[in-house]
């Protein structure tokens, strides 16, 4: 198993700066693997249409995860991934 400790590090000092993180990379460099080895965050795969459903309603889907940290894989997969990125952006900033 490769050692992702180093890259654990710096999602997580980008996390103290942002609340909303983007990971961008070539095909299978391991970021999948990377968002679900991370602790204490919820992963949701947006290829899978059970995910997709879940979050056709934006609002209702972030009052659930609400305070939680989570990763959407495949976000792109979503007929607005926009929406919901700016709801959470305005989300999280009430919070601050």
């Amino acid at each position: 198993m490769v050692d992702r400790h180093g890259w654990h590090r710096l999602l997580e000092k980008a996390w103290e700066k942002r609340s909303i993180l983007w990971l961008i990379g070539v095909r299978r460099a391991g970021k999948t693997f990377l968002c679900q080895s991370l602790r204490q965050v919820e992963y949701f795969d947006c290829e899978l249409p059970s995910t997709r459903r879940m979050m056709q309603d934006p609002e209702a889907f972030l009052d659930g995860v609400r305070g939680k940290r989570i990763v959407l894989d495949e976000i792109h997969r979503l007929s607005n991934p926009a929406e919901l990125l700016k709801i959470a952006a305005t989300i999280i900033a009430t919070f601050k």
